[in-house]
């Protein structure tokens, strides 16, 4: 007699089938809160299945984005055996029936079931650096999508208000074209020669920042003269805006992925294989965890859910 707990987890409420020994459900379905109260009800409910089996039960979820943390946590706090199964691996499960059925019961049911069939391994903590890798890679990625998503509107909006601005630099995006950028719709070109020179360093020449002075202020001249919208120039200051603070936190998110990474050897070890550079190699060890829980190439394929 092994028991078992199935649950689906969703976004603030999770679905619950308890099990006393397979395909023997344990009471019915139940809706878990995720809180003080639905863990204590959980508590209770892992609490009565030892009595009547004898055996502590085991808990068995599915991965599910960050929903299911605050449930583990508890898990974790009261000395309860959980298992999580990757969602990939629980979908390529799924389609191996002959019967799909989509309910949340039916998934609490699976998820035993594959507890059940030794689909499952016990969790195992990882250490906090892959954790807070884990959370930097998947922010720097979350950010990345905002910062591109940022760039094709502002590009948009350049083409109508300040279209001769294009190609004054050779990257639009860059610290020192943005910033130039946003002084012009400002109107403050008083002191953009500073300006270029504060933000290029020494990287350039001087006769480098004077012609792209010189080339700014003739396009400036033009641009004065002519009609814009009022509604989009403000509009486009304030992409202008968001793209330099998108550009500062990637950065910043990318200093602390490359501290990070340091503490990680293995990262080193996945940069090796051609095609895989810093963050990509980031990403896939936080995302992996201590490679050591896998006993060969063919349990961290099953991981991936990539296994035929």
């Amino acid at each position: 007699m092994q028991p078992v707990i199935g649950i689906d987890v969703a976004k603030g409420i999770s679905v619950i089938q308890a099990f006393i020994d397979r395909n023997e459900p344990y009471g019915k379905m139940e809706n878990l809160q995720h809180g003080e109260k639905g863990f204590e009800q959980l508590g209770e409910l892992l609490e009565t299945l030892k009595q009547a089996s004898g055996v502590d039960p085991v808990v068995v979820l599915e991965a599910t984005g960050h929903y299911h943390r605050s449930l583990t946590g508890y898990l974790k706090r009261s000395g309860w055996t959980h298992y999580i199964v990757n969602p990939l691996q629980a979908k390529r499960s799924k389609s191996t029936q002959l019967r799909k059925v989509k309910t949340d019961a039916a998934d609490a049911w699976h998820l035993a079931e594959m507890y059940y069939r030794g689909d499952v391994k016990a969790h195992r903590e990882w250490e906090e650096t892959y954790t807070e890798l884990q959370h930097l890679t998947r922010q720097h990625e979350f950010v990345t999508a905002m910062y591109v998503q940022a760039k094709l509107n502002s590009r948009a909006l350049l083409e109508q208000v300040f279209p001769d601005f294009i190609g004054l630099f050779h990257n639009l995006y860059a610290t020192t074209s943005l910033k130039v950028l946003e002084r012009c719709l400002k109107s403050k070109t008083e002191d953009v020669e500073t300006l270029i020179r504060e933000c290029v360093g020494k990287s350039h020449s001087k006769g480098w920042i004077a012609e792209k002075t010189e080339r700014l202020r003739e396009v400036i001249l033009g641009w004065s003269t002519q009609a814009r919208s009022q509604s989009q120039s403000v509009a486009l200051t304030s992409m202008v805006s968001l793209l330099l603070e998108f550009d500062k936190q990637l950065s910043h998110l990318e200093k602390q992925i490359e501290e990070l990474s340091l503490e990680l050897p293995e990262v080193e070890l996945v940069k090796s294989v051609p095609g895989i550079g810093d963050k990509l190699a980031a990403a896939i060890v936080a995302e992996l965890g201590d490679a050591s829980q896998f006993k060969d190439a063919k349990q961290l394929v099953a991981y991936a859910g990539l296994d035929p």
